[in-house]
């Protein structure tokens, strides 16, 4: 079994990278709605769609990035075969990099505020 990634096992050079994105993502923002819409702007403006991701193991196409109904999460509308998925951010990877930097980042906040 895969040991999860603890904030310990990220390197000093990441957690820079992962504070600048959350910094640009939720600057000027005030309070917890704002700062969930300025990531979701961020992520939507920085991870090219539809792109290619994965959940768990299995390929899918990310569409769009946008919150939930009441703002309250980030949301990945997902194309799985012939599914169209509503799948928490948190949950989607990438084989790209830059993309996952991003999807890290938010995750490194989330945990870290």
């Amino acid at each position: 079994m895969k040991k999860k990634k603890s904030n310990s096992d990220i390197t000093p050079a990441k957690k820079k990278v992962y504070e600048r994105i959350a910094e640009e993502a939720t600057m000027d923002c005030y309070g917890e709605y704002e700062q969930l819409s300025g990531w979701a702007c961020l992520l939507d403006e920085s991870i090219p769609t539809p792109c290619e991701c994965l959940l768990g193991k299995e390929k899918a196409v990310l569409e769009k990035i946008d919150t939930d109904d009441n703002g309250l999460c980030i949301v990945g509308k997902v194309r799985f075969g012939r599914l169209r998925l509503r799948v928490l951010f948190q949950d989607i990877s990438f084989e790209q990099p830059g993309a996952m930097d991003y999807a890290n980042a938010y995750r490194h906040w989330c945990n870290n505020g």
